[in-house]
This record gives structure tokens, C-alpha cells and sequence, in this order.
């Protein structure tokens, strides 16, 4: 399976939502304008990602400026996985 394959799985299961609505995620998808994720949901998030690639998804966004977390997509957290 692919990065991004993966990723909108575990997109998916944070999230609760269906299959279809995986299948729409795609590397431009912006964490909170497009997928609309609840803080909540960033936090299991960054516990799956932890869990599975040993990211730190907290420090991560700590570095980032407002402008940044606000666009924040799920290729930019692609990249950090293959970091």
C-alpha cells in the first residue's frame, strides 16, 4: 500500500468516517478546511502516527506557524512520514 493509502486509513479510522470519504482524500487535502478534523481527532491521529512510523505529530505541529497548521495537508504529512 502506498503512503497515501495509508494515511487516509488512518484518516479514516480517527475520524470514523466511510470508505468513500477515504477514497476523497487526497495529497492536497488540507487537514482542516477539507477534512474538518477535531482536535480530538489530530490527537488520535498523531497517536496512530506515532504508533505506526514513530512520528512525533505534536512537536511537528508545535513548529509550525498559525498560516501553517491552517494548511497543513495530508501531503505535508506524507513528507513527514517519509521523512
Amino acid at each position: 500500500m502506498d503512503i497515501l493509502g495509508e494515511l487516509a486509513g488512518l484518516l479514516r479510522d480517527v475520524t470514523g468516517e466511510d470508505e468513500r470519504w477515504a477514497a476523497a482524500v487526497t495529497p492536497e487535502s488540507r487537514l482542516e478546511d477539507d477534512l474538518r478534523l477535531e482536535s480530538v481527532e489530530v490527537a488520535a491521529l498523531g497517536e496512530a502516527l506515532r504508533e505506526r512510523y514513530g512520528v512525533d505529530l505534536p512537536a511537528h505541529l508545535a513548529a509550525l506557524d498559525l498560516d501553517e497548521l491552517v494548511d497543513l495537508t495530508v501531503g505535508d504529512l506524507a513528507r513527514l512520514v517519509t521523512a
